[in-house]
This record gives structure tokens, C-alpha cells and sequence, in this order.
């Protein structure tokens, strides 16, 4: 929606004061020209149909939002770094893998935070063995690993496994994918898909 310019008689020109706030609903409607109240406590009053505000509590900012269909504030919430949701910060894809993957790096964290790291991986191939993945990174007390997808049984195309994990990993250490088939006979081929978000930094 926009104003389009609107030609008044001399008369109405002659009160500025008409004038200026036409000037002022003009660049408010077309220019998005706004300001948000902001709170320092959570919204606890009966809501507006659309009301909305900024909370600022230390290092937590919400935008909170009035859900007159429930009578209830919802919000989304971020930190000072300006992380409003999950940051996607790595992602691998690969196919037609046939052995062991070593060690290999996702991503090398420039500040320490919170990650989530999701696993999928299936077969393609069928033949024999069972393929896990691990995880590898540090936090505060030192190295880890985990294996957040169970094994998949590579007999059969009909078998795959998911599983997702939170890690919380300290600065400039990487965090680190690997892959290993126990018991491989044949010829078994898999894939393998991984997304690593950042969620607090």
C-alpha cells in the first residue's frame, strides 16, 4: 500500500500544521517509517489484536506478539550476537561413499555456543557391515565424541537411521565428522547428509 500525492486548496495548505502530519503519514505508510515500544519486563496485560513490542532484559531481546486466538504473548528470542533462530553453519552431502571416512571437519567455531547436529544416513548399496558416523569436538572440560544416528545395517537399501544431538564447543576447535563400516563384506555403498546449526553463541 502506498499514498499516492494528494493536491490540497490554498486554503488547507495555509495550516502547516495539516500539512505536516500528511508529510508525516505519507513517509510513515511508504517508507515503513515506525517505532516499536520497547519493555524491559515480559508482557503480562491482555494484548491488542496485533500488538507487538521489543523486550530487552540484559543480554536476552524478544519480539513478543499477541495471539488473541489463545490470549496469550508468544515470541522469538535471540542474544546479542543478533541469533534470532538457528544458524545453519555447515552442511555436507555426500554419495556413493564405500569405505571408512576419516576424521574431517564440519565447521571451526570462532566463539564458543551451543550447536545442533543432525545425522541421516542410509543405504544405497546393499552388501554387509554395519556404518556408524561419530562426532568429535571440545568442550569446557575437553575432547568428546557421539554417535547421535544409530548403525545402519548395510544388507539392505531398506535400511537408514537419523538422530540429532546438542554439543556445546569451545572457540576455535573444530567439530568433526567421521564414518567406519564394521564387519564389511561385498560391496555396500551409503550416503551421508549432515547439518550443523549454531543456536547460542
Amino acid at each position: 500500500m502506498k499514498l499516492r500525492g494528494y493536491e490540497f486548496s490554498r486554503e488547507i495548505r495555509k495550516d502547516t500544521g495539516f500539512v505536516d502530519f500528511v508529510n508525516d503519514l505519507t513517509n510513515l505508510i511508504n517508507n515503513a517509517r515506525y517505532q516499536m515500544r520497547i519493555v524491559t519486563s515480559v508482557p503480562t496485560w491482555t494484548g491488542e489484536d496485533g500488538e507487538f513490542l521489543l523486550y530487552i532484559s540484559g543480554t536476552v531481546r524478544r519480539l513478543y506478539w499477541y495471539d488473541p486466538t489463545n490470549s496469550t504473548w508468544q515470541f522469538i528470542e535471540w542474544n546479542n550476537s543478533g541469533l534470532g533462530q538457528a544458524t545453519i553453519c555447515g552442511i555436507v552431502q555426500l554419495t556413493g561413499q564405500t569405505g571408512d571416512i576419516s576424521t574431517t571437519t564440519i565447521y571451526l567455531p570462532s566463539a564458543a555456543g551451543l550447536y545442533r547436529i543432525n545425522v541421516y544416513m542410509i543405504c544405497t548399496t546393499a552388501g554387509g557391515g554395519s556404518l556408524s558416523c561419530t562426532i568429535g569436538w571440545s568442550d569446557i572440560v575437553g575432547a568428546k565424541t557421539l554417535s547421535p544416528a544409530s548403525a545402519v545395517d548395510l544388507s539392505s537399501t531398506a535400511n537408514g537411521s537419523v538422530g540429532t544431538a546438542f554439543i556445546s564447543s569451545v572457540t576455535s576447535v573444530a567439530i568433526t565428522y567421521a564414518t567406519a563400516i564394521a564387519g564389511k563384506t561385498g560391496s555396500p555403498q551409503y550416503a551421508l547428509y549432515l547439518v550443523l546449526e549454531k543456536l547460542v553463541t
